[in-house]
Formats: C-alpha cells, sequence, structure tokens
C-alpha cells in the first residue's frame, strides 16, 4: 500500500455555502469560517465544510469501498469563541450547532470535554455556556474516522454547516417547535395546524409564566396568530386556516410559522418554514393531497462527486434540477440521515423523501460501521433524526434500516417494533419503512415491525406480498441497479457479463445488471402488472464514490478486457503480482454520472416519468474514420431509442430501417439488424399527431473545445462543461484527449471530473482527461482573494482558458 504523504492534506477542498434554513433562529449565526484543522502533526486555516478525504490524491491499492481515497484517521478542528462581559453579565448561553461531522465527533471547550456523538451523519448540539468564560475560548471538535467502517464513501472531517446560537437563557428548546396539521381539506385550502413548542429553560431556576406568540405568514402576508402563555415544558397551540394553498409536488406552498418565547427580558424567536399537505400511504398507493401520485424515487448517498461528502447548496440545487427534469419526484436518502439543506431543497423544489436511519442494526456489515453503536446509540440517532426533521412537508416516509441482517432472524421482528415504536411516539403522523433484499423477510414477523413494506430488487414478488397482505402498503424501496459506463458501447448488445464488461468499464446499452438487480424495464413490468405498488426508489440518480461494482475487489481473470493492448497490460501485471489491481475507484449504477453528465438511461426514465416528448438515440455512430475507436462498417450496429412517442421511423443515411409502433409501457424501441455505415442516423417520432425529430451523425477528427457554463443557484460556483467537437462543431464521442485547465481573476479552479469511474487524476488537477467527449470543472467565485462566496452585489470576472494539445484553446469570460 502505497504512502500518503502528509501535504496532500493541504490541498483544501472547502466550499463555503449559504445555507437556506427551513427553522432559523433569530440568534443562530453560521459559524463555518476560520478554523484550524489538525491532522497527521500539521495544521492550516480553513472554512467549513470540509472533507479531508476528497483532497487526497487517488490509491489504487484501496478496496473500492473506499473510493481509493484515505478518509480515515484522527483529526481536529479548533476554533476562538469571543465572550464579552456584556454576554456574562446578560447571562448569555452559547451553543454549537453541528449538522454532520465524519466521525465519533468529541466535543471540547476550554480544554474540558462538554459531549460526543459518534454518528457521522447525525446532527447534534452542543452547550458550551458552562465552560466559556469572558474573554477567548477555545472550541476544539476531534474526529476519529475509523477504517472499515463503511460500504461506500463517507467522507473525513466536519463535511456539513456549523452554527453558533447564541440566546437568551430562557427560549425555545432546541428542535423544539413541533408542527401538525389535521381536518385538511385541499379542496378548499382549510387546516387545522397544531404546533408545540418547548421551552428551553438555562436559568437553573424554576421560571414564572412565559408568553409564547405564534404567527402564520404565506409570504408577507399574516394569515392568522396566537398567543398563549406556559411555565415550562411544551405548550400545543391550534391555530384554523383558511384560503390557503396547499404543497405538492407542482406548487411547492410553504408558509412560514414565527415563534416567539419571552419571558422578563428574555426573549428568542424561531422562524419554522411548513407546508400544508396530506401524504397517506394505501394499500393501492402512494397519495398526495387525495390524488394517487407514484413515487418516481431514486437513491442518494450523500457525496457531490468531485467535492466528496463536502455539502454545498449550489451543487444541490443543480443535482436536484437534472433530476426533476428526468421526472424524478421522490429521494431516499440512503442510508443515513441526510444534510438539512437536502430536506430544504426538496421542500422547495417539490420532492417526496425517504428519510433513513442507517444501513446497519447490530449485526455489522464492516468490522467498524454502526453496528458498534447501534446498541447505546440507535435511539438517541433516530429521534435526533425525527425531531430534526419532522417538520418538512417534503418527509413522508421514515426508513430504520436497509438491507438489515436481522430481517431474516427471529429477533428481526422486536428490533423493527422497537425503532418503528419510536417514530411513532416522536411522529404519529408518518409511517415507517425498511429496505429488504431477503425474500422471506415478507413472510416473516419482520414484515409486521414496519408499515410500509420495502422491496429491494423484488419486483417479482410485488403480487404476491399484495394477495397475502392485502391491507399493507408495499413500494421499491431500491429497484434497478442497472450499470453503465457513459459512452460506452460493446458488441453484440448483451445482459452477459462476457459482453458487457471491457477494461473496467459497462456497456451502455443498459441490458446489464448486477446479478439480485434488473434493468429498468424488468422492474416496470412489476410495477405495471401490480399498480397496488407505491412506486419505486433506483438505484442509483447519480454515481457515487467507492462501491464500484462489478469491479469492487482485485481481478484474477483476464476476460475482463476485450481488446488486445489491455488483455496485454493485464497478463504483465498479473504475471508479475498475481493480480490485476482494480482502478476503479466509483460506481456504475447513476443514471447520472460522478460529473453530472447523464447516461443513455437517463432518457428512458424521462420516458416512462413525464410527457415531454422523448427520443434518444444510441449508440454514437463514430464507428469508421480517424474518430472511431473500432471499425464497424459493414457490421451488424443495433440501434435503439427511447422514447415516449407514439410511433419511430429509423433511417440511416437517409434510408428506412423500418417503422415501430410502441407498445403499452414500452420505452424502449429496438433495430437489431442495422448495418453500420458512416453518415447519419435520425429517428423520426409521431405523438398525439405531431412530429419530432433526432439526430446523431459520424464526427470527423477532434478540432475545438466547445466550452460553456452555468452560475451555481447562489453565485458561489461556476459549473463549466467542456465538450469536444470536430472542426464542423459535431461532437465527438470518442474523444479522450488531455485538458488542461486555468483560471485567474475573480476565481479558483475546485475539482475537474470528466465522469470516467477508472480516472485517478486527483480531483483537484488542473489537468484531466475527457472521457468520452466530454469533462467538467467547478470553479469556485472570490472577492478580493477570498475563498468564501462573492459579496452579494460585488463584481468581478474569471477567465477560463482550457487547452489540448492539437486542438484550438477556448478562453472564455466569466462576468
Amino acid at each position: 500500500m502505497k504512502k500518503i504523504l502528509p501535504i496532500i492534506l493541504f490541498v483544501q477542498i472547502s466550499v463555503c455555502s449559504i445555507s437556506i434554513i427551513y427553522a432559523q433562529p433569530s440568534s443562530r449565526t453560521a459559524w463555518n469560517d476560520g478554523w484550524t484543522f489538525t491532522k497527521d502533526g500539521q495544521s492550516k486555516v480553513l472554512n467549513l465544510p470540509h472533507d479531508w478525504g476528497v483532497e487526497g490524491p487517488f490509491v489504487q491499492e484501496y478496496e473500492g469501498s473506499t473510493g481509493k481515497l484515505a478518509w480515515w484517521g484522527k483529526a481536529e478542528y479548533s476554533k476562538t469563541l469571543e465572550v464579552t462581559a456584556s454576554d456574562i453579565q446578560r447571562r448569555k448561553c452559547f451553543f454549537l450547532d453541528i449538522d454532520g461531522a465524519m466521525s465519533f465527533a468529541k466535543v471540547f471547550c476550554n480544554g474540558q470535554f462538554v459531549m460526543e456523538w459518534p454518528y457521522g451523519y447525525a446532527s447534534f448540539q452542543a452547550d458550551l455556556t458552562p465552560f466559556l468564560h469572558e474573554g477567548a475560548n477555545k472550541v476544539k471538535v476531534t474526529l476519529d474516522n475509523l477504517p472499515n467502517s463503511s460500504r461506500w464513501y463517507p467522507g473525513g472531517g466536519i463535511y456539513r454547516n456549523v452554527w453558533l446560537e447564541k440566546a437568551d437563557p430562557v427560549g425555545i428548546a432546541h428542535w423544539g417547535v413541533k408542527i401538525t396539521t389535521s381536518d385538511e381539506s385541499p379542496a378548499d385550502g382549510s387546516a387545522t395546524m397544531s404546533i408545540s413548542t418547548a421551552i428551553r429553560n438555562s436559568t437553573g431556576e424554576k421560571i414564572g409564566t412565559a408568553k409564547i406568540s405564534t404567527a402564520v405568514f404565506d409570504g408577507d402576508r399574516l394569515l392568522v396568530s396566537d398567543e398563549t402563555t406556559t411555565e415550562g415544558g411544551s405548550t400545543m397551540q391550534n391555530i384554523h386556516l383558511k384560503g390557503i394553498k396547499f404543497w405538492d409536488l407542482q406548487d411547492c406552498n410553504l408558509l412560514k410559522v414565527r415563534s416567539i418565547v419571552s419571558y422578563n427580558e428574555y426573549a428568542d424567536t424561531l422562524f419554522t418554514l411548513y407546508g400544508v399537505r396530506t401524504a397517506e400511504f394505501r394499500p393501492d398507493g402512494f397519495y398526495l393531497n387525495g390524488a394517487r401520485t407514484p413515487l418516481n424515487g431514486v437513491c442518494l448517498h450523500h457525496d457531490a462527486g468531485a467535492l466528496g461528502a463536502v455539502w454545498n447548496n449550489s451543487v444541490w440545487i443543480r443535482r436536484l434540477q437534472q433530476l426533476k427534469d428526468m421526472g424524478c419526484n421522490a429521494i431516499r436518502t440512503s442510508h443515513n440521515p441526510p444534510a438539512p439543506e437536502l430536506l430544504d431543497l426538496c421542500d422547495r423544489m417539490g420532492f417526496v423523501v425517504m428519510d433513513e436511519l442507517t444501513d446497519t442494526w447490530i449485526t455489522p456489515k464492516r468490522e467498524n460501521g454502526y453496528g458498534l453503536l447501534f446498541s447505546d446509540w440507535a435511539e438517541k440517532d433516530l429521534k435526533a433524526m425525527i425531531l430534526r426533521d419532522r417538520n418538512h412537508p417534503s418527509v413522508v416516509l421514515w426508513s430504520i434500516g436497509n438491507e438489515v441482517s436481522e430481517q431474516a432472524e427471529r429477533d428481526g421482528y422486536f428490533l423493527a417494533k422497537y425503532l418503528s415504536g419510536i417514530c411513532h411516539d416522536e411522529d404519529p403522523t408518518r409511517l415507517t419503512t425498511s429496505g429488504c433484499n431477503i425474500t422471506k423477510s415478507y413472510l416473516s414477523d419482520f414484515r409486521k415491525g414496519i408499515d410500509v413494506f420495502g422491496f429491494n430488487y423484488k419486483p417479482h414478488l410485488y403480487g404476491k406480498f399484495h394477495e397475502l397482505f392485502p391491507s399493507q402498503p408495499y413500494l421499491g424501496s431500491e429497484t434497478a441497479s442497472c450499470i453503465s459506463s457513459r459512452g460506452v458501447y460493446l458488441f453484440p448488445p448483451s445482459d452477459k457479463k462476457q459482453f458487457a464488461e471491457n477494461n473496467f468499464q459497462v456497456c451502455s446499452y443498459d441490458l446489464y445488471t448486477v446479478p439480485w438487480g434488473h434493468t429498468p424495464e424488468g422492474e416496470w413490468k412489476g410495477q405495471d402488472e401490480n399498480p397496488s405498488c407505491a412506486g419505486e426508489f433506483v438505484w442509483t440518480g447519480f454515481d457515487y464514490l467507492g462501491e464500484p461494482t462489478p469491479y469492487n475487489s482485485d481481478m484474477t481473470e483476464l476476460n475482463n478486457f476485450h481488446d488486445s493492448a489491455s488483455i496485454a497490460k493485464a497478463r504483465k501485471e498479473l504475471a508479475e503480482k498475481g493480480k490485476i489491481a482494480t482502478p476503479s475507484r466509483s460506481s456504475y449504477f447513476g443514471i447520472i454520472d460522478l460529473a453530472g453528465f447523464p447516461k443513455d438511461r437517463y432518457w428512458i426514465y424521462q420516458a416512462r416519468w413525464t410527457d415531454k416528448p422523448v427520443l434518444h438515440i444510441l449508440p454514437h455512430w463514430n464507428w469508421s474514420g480517424a474518430a472511431s475507436t473500432e471499425d464497424r462498417i459493414g457490421q451488424i450496429t443495433p440501434v435503439h431509442v427511447y422514447t415516449n412517442m407514439d410511433e419511430v421511423e429509423l433511417f440511416v443515411n437517409g434510408k428506412s430501417q423500418g417503422k415501430l409502433t410502441r407498445e403499452k409501457n414500452q420505452y424502449r424501441l429496438r433495430w437489431d439488424n442495422v448495418i453500420y455505415e458512416s453518415g447519419n442516423v435520425v429517428a423520426k417520432g409521431y405523438k398525439d399527431g405531431k412530429a419530432y425529430s433526432e439526430t446523431i451523425v459520424t464526427s470527423g477528427p477532434a478540432s475545438k473545445l466547445d466550452v460553456s457554463y452555468e452560475y451555481g443557484a447562489e453565485r458561489d460556483l461556476v459549473f463549466v462543461t467542456v465538450k469536444i467537437t470536430d472542426r464542423n462543431g459535431n461532437f465527438v464521442p470518442t474523444a479522450n484527449n488531455p485538458l488542461k485547465f486555468s483560471v485567474s481573476g475573480n476565481g479558483q479552479l475546485v475539482a475537474t471530473d470528466a465522469g470516467d469511474a477508472t480516472s485517478l487524476v486527483p480531483f483537484y488537477s488542473a489537468e484531466i482527461d475527457a472521457f468520452n467527449g466530454l469533462c467538467s470543472a467547478i470553479i469556485r467565485t472570490t472577492y478580493n482573494g477570498s475563498h468564501s462566496a462573492s459579496k452579494a452585489g460585488s463584481t468581478g470576472k474569471i477567465t477560463l482558458t482550457v487547452s489540448s494539445p492539437g486542438l484550438k484553446t477556448a478562453k472564455v469570460s466569466i462576468k
């Protein structure tokens, strides 16, 4: 195993974000800037969120689950907190809120232990007040990220936002406002809103009468207000709402609830965004506001590709918009509580969410995984997740686990019932589920421990389940697991390993899955034959770091290679080392690749999940000439079209290959006997009497770099796309040219990636090879040299230069 040089820790991947928080105390401010990070005896000052793992080089000898990155180890973050004499005199309290720290976090203040929270995905609050004095106070957070603790890349560090709350000694408790509704009527826009407010008393004394003032706003318009009093504990207020818009997937109407607790000279204010809606899982599906709504969902791991585990709003707004455009309406936070901002974005953008606790219960999947924590921390972690997330209208289901071994064991029912009971006690308004991959679990008592049965990869059991248990809702909690590499095509198209895998890439005809998986059409067959199924969550929306199935381990077979050069190289390595080190560092499951480029599968889901006219042709048509990687002139080269057209006619160089009529619930049309000749392929589709067409062409050799960009939603990042074209501007889908990025002015290059799961070029590198014609880069905007988001109203210019030997250099000015 190669030694990781300490210098890798000082290539900072730390992207500041302006967070949109759905529940924001007026006394709470971001506390991300100016932390001192220390690891392996070396220190630097940085801004949070921060992931030390993604800063390092890839090491091919690491196992695939790690993402080939060294995210494990011990580290600490420290920062000074200034406390004034006035703060002491006014008995101010100081709370440190950490949205996520990977992992085994311990908080210290002035050298004294404050608290710990080991689960790296949990959010928690530390009360610093008893440990503070006037003047400078040292706050320190230590982490001990254990190796062999995760099946995928978890990241390392304080990778989510940190907040400092400076409050009066009497106020609103942490996550202390709970909002529910009843008597909802979407037809006339009425509901009764029940608001429970828990009081925080840090005086050490019994308090007298405190006043709770609650007001509900629609935008800036006051709808209703109410006042009550309390002497501590929790107090309930019931408010009747009329003429409001309900929250749904198209119109994400969010009301603003203002809660004020006042006692003598003390006051505390909390704003909570809340959407009124009804969400029901019935035996025949999921209903939102009384309307049956199929769940067109995806599973998402928490990393953001080249940024690692670092949370950034702009990145995730962009990601969610790509999914929204595909027709996705549901997210499963596999397999852990998400960043709180993800749920806020789902509230605002129109997604429903399965909020998941963990991948493991007591029986471990990894030596140092959550099994170490379950007995002591599962209840605390589950309650923390529910208390934090219960006011989000997007959250419709609590998931208590994923593929836990206990689903097949005698005691599994009791654990499921125990965890579901916690969910019901803390939040009686939502049901529970668990992702089950063992067939007999649905026939055992385990089924009774959850409300909505979650099938992982079992569409063939949907009908049997509904027949046996007609009153229990069910869904595909994890589906498909089709695998592919963007722009890679192998012939003949096949679902067989020997035809679908080559040189650590996977064919993109989307016919090949992992042994336990299904093609998209295989899953849909189960749903279409059983409309009682509430929907699905595809594995996965995006590729993610780690778990590069089917190339998880070192290989000893040469059958993974098809071309002579790759076979020769592998044979030499096998002879010398007795194995072939797997280069794959990220997954192949994603509908969208790690760099943010859609794979072919994107369009088959869009064809099913939306009413948009979809015509997508595959494969590319560069199978001859200077820009080809394989000469197929005169050979059968099947053409598939993903579509929701009524019928499609295919043409090659103007010659019809036949017209096909799409059958019900069919979204892939196949012309399996097309003889390749260079030129163009045109698909002409007809839908509801309207004509549509899509064309792909055989390009010339790479000549130019087409550079485009878009601003992040918060203007803190710029997302750059480089497309390699021929001299006529045609996309070259086989181009893997080396690229070099240079940024000057008010910007800094943060990361590059091209979506190649085998690329071991560090994400922070300014030089990277394109992958099948495309590459992406992320630029952080700066202001006066600061590595934080540009100040509001500030102006500046970024100059981006992209070059490649033999190609025309592209220079772009970004204002």
